[in-house]
């Protein structure tokens, strides 16, 4: 039986071995899905993004980059610098974008292996070696194990691996710093590099960066604390700091109209309910990576039942108190057990953003990239513990940890299979997650892709029932409407009825949803391409009832508007009646840019001088993206050409 958990001193051509063969492992169990392509988010993020199609390295088209995210409030502009030089070397081939992904992980892993030495001093019975295999164990299973996949071949989470990266380099420096004997030039480079460097670019990178400031609240808590028998002078202060801040931060959020609570008017569950649910979701990611389960996994785990109340559903209730009863079970662990206690400290603060009271969605994996390390902590004190109580024990724990490592290997690589090719990924994403609406959906919508390739009566029939599922699923879903209209026009059949009907009336009547932008978008472009084959009348009666839903905000209003010229304009060639439902846009939202410069590429394309005049003047106290500037230097330009004399104020 090979001793994985013993310790030895490793030279240096041992740690290089090491780390070769935890390369190759890594990328064996990923190159099946490097070959998967682009899905879900990374459409609107990536492919849809006319700055990420980046065609010269100059500072305009940098900073058109760096301003086009939109995603988050910050628009996460390192990560779309990272999509644009992929973009510029390689094109849209996901094969570059997904090996990326997998370099950056591999690097988090190696990051992580210095960062876990670090915080394994804090248990003095470690000596250097066994600090060292201590980190080996735990980056060794956090590499491997299947609920990092996504942030791997689910290109768009490059932004969680990418703030992972920086959060790590942070903490590695603040964490070498405090635990030296002196505090001198070196140690405050680091303090400078750490807080001044590496934290704005994880949080430039994606928001989740901000929990760099949290983590080392664990870290001061337990482990110097641990380390230093007290917590000292910058200890007290910095906790005390950061509490502060979140009391306040969290009086801020209950006031009337802040913005970042705003949203639940577009979810299915309430501020209590998501608050209750995520309970329960929390248990679910332990599940997952304590005892991971191919079906377990998915890309949409939208199927997830809403806590209404602390019985409904019953699992609520112990979830609850379980997760209430995890704090006190760090507290009482901190002294004689600080990596244990560390670890679910750890874990707490990594879901402390994304799983607690923000309207986001309920439930992705890749939420668990960092904060799963505090499981993997746990796990991995919890095998050295039983190592050191000898006798059979040494086997069973090296036997133990063998096998995890092995299973958790295997589940990547199966998982990783899956995301290499779209039809096998949707169709057995859909067969494990019956009462997904988004799983189910995908899987019809990839079964038309391939019947309008190569008609067949079994994928249209496939098809047929995936989108019958999720119309029964959800009631208020608009997308599944669309594809039955698709594959009527692709099989040559009138467009049902019934089937527009209820279209109309979700529109109409519906709770407007995040979704709802993009069936307009796709009911305009699918008309204007011939692939939905409706009457100009029955596509005016879709957009009429979309403009009318009172859910929609003034900003989802003007998009549907874009959306509506925009098939007026390109499909209909009606330039009449374009240009009154852009006047009509503009005169409902003073701050209606996107339509203004819609307007004001008709009037360009029309030659309506006098109409350019008037938009250019009017654009002049707007606040413009990059884009929209250029494109209104151009006509600035154009105009100057033709001899007419205008100085803009933009």
């Amino acid at each position: 039986m090979i001793d994985l958990i013993k310790p030895t001193t490793s030279s240096s051509w041992e740690r290089w071995l090491f780390w070769l063969l935890l390369l190759s492992l890594c990328f064996f169990i990923y190159w099946p899905g490097l070959m998967g392509g682009f899905f879900f988010d990374d459409s609107i993020n990536i492919i849809e993004s006319p700055w990420v199609k980046l065609s010269e390295f100059s500072i305009e088209s940098m900073l058109g980059v760096w301003e086009s995210g939109v995603a988050g409030p910050l628009g996460r502009p390192l990560s779309m610098l990272s999509f644009a030089i992929n973009y510029y070397f390689s094109g849209f081939d996901p094969f570059y974008f997904k090996l990326t992904n997998l370099i950056i992980h591999f690097l988090n892993g190696m990051l992580l292996y210095f960062l876990v030495t670090l915080f394994s001093k804090a248990d003095n019975s470690k000596g250097v070696a066994e600090s060292r295999l201590f980190a080996g164990i735990v980056v060794g299973l956090w590499l491997v194990h299947p609920i990092q996949l996504t942030s791997v071949l689910y290109v768009v989470q490059r932004m969680t691996s990418l703030a992972a990266m920086f959060t790590l380099a942070a903490l590695i420096l603040h964490v070498w710093a405090r635990q030296r004997a002196t505090t001198g030039k070196v140690e405050y480079l680091c303090f400078v590099l750490a807080w001044g460097m590496f934290f704005p670019l994880a949080l430039l990178s994606k928001e989740s960066g901000v929990l760099l400031l949290l983590y080392v609240v664990a870290y001061e808590a337990v482990l110097h604390r641990k380390l230093r028998n007290g917590i000292d002078f910058f200890g007290k202060f910095y906790i005390n700091f950061i509490l502060l801040a979140t009391v306040a931060l969290a009086v801020y959020l209950v006031i009337p109209g802040v913005g970042l609570l705003q949203g639940y008017e577009t979810r299915d569950f309430t501020l209590v309910q998501r608050t209750l649910t995520e309970s329960r979701v929390f248990w679910e990611y332990i599940r997952l990576i304590v005892f991971p389960a191919l079906p377990g996994f998915a890309l949409y785990h939208d199927d997830i039942v809403v806590s209404t109340g602390f019985l409904d559903p019953i699992t609520t209730m112990p979830a609850v108190m379980g997760y209430l009863f995890l704090p006190v079970l760090c507290w009482v662990t901190r002294n004689r057990f600080p990596l244990i206690s560390f670890g679910i400290l750890w874990f707490f603060v990594g879901h402390s953003l994304e799983s607690t009271i923000f309207p986001l969605e309920l439930m992705h994996e890749h939420r668990n990239y960092l904060p799963s390390l505090g499981i993997f902590i746990i796990l991995s004190a919890l095998l050295q513990s039983l190592y050191r109580s000898g006798g059979a024990f040494k086997v069973v724990a090296s036997a133990l940890a063998l096998a995890v490592f092995f299973y958790f290997s295997l589940l990547t690589w199966f998982r990783a299979d899956m995301f290499g090719e779209d039809f096998r990924r949707t169709q057995i994403e859909a067969g494990y997650r019956p009462e997904s609406v988004r799983a189910q959906y995908e899987a019809g919508a990839l079964l038309v892709n391939m019947y309008a390739e190569q008609p067949s009566l079994i994928a249209a029939s496939f098809a047929e029932k995936h989108f019958e599922r999720v119309n029964t699923l959800d009631s208020n879903y608009k997308l599944a409407l669309i594809g039955q209209l698709q594959l009527d026009c692709l099989s040559g059949n009138k467009s049902r009825v019934e089937v527009l009907d209820e279209l109309r009336t979700r529109l109409a009547r519906g709770k407007w949803g995040p979704l709802d932008r993009a069936v307009m978008h796709g009911v305009a472009e699918m008309s204007n391409a011939g692939t939905i084959c409706l009457e100009r009348e029955q596509v005016v009666a879709l957009f009429d009832a979309a403009l009318g839903n009172h859910g929609a905000t003034v900003k989802d209003r003007s998009v549907v508007s874009s959306d509506y010229a925009l098939y007026l304009w390109l499909g209909q060639k009606d330039y009449s009646a374009t240009q009154v439902v852009l006047l009509k846009a503009i005169n409902n939202d003073e701050n209606d840019i996107l339509n203004r410069i819609n307007l004001l590429q008709l009037y360009r394309f029309l030659g309506n001088k006098n109409g350019v005049l008037e938009l250019l003047k009017d654009l002049e106290n707007k606040r413009l993206n990059r884009q929209d500037r250029r494109l209104v230097q151009s006509v600035i330009d154009e105009l100057k050409s033709n001899g007419v004399v205008y100085s803009p104020k933009l």
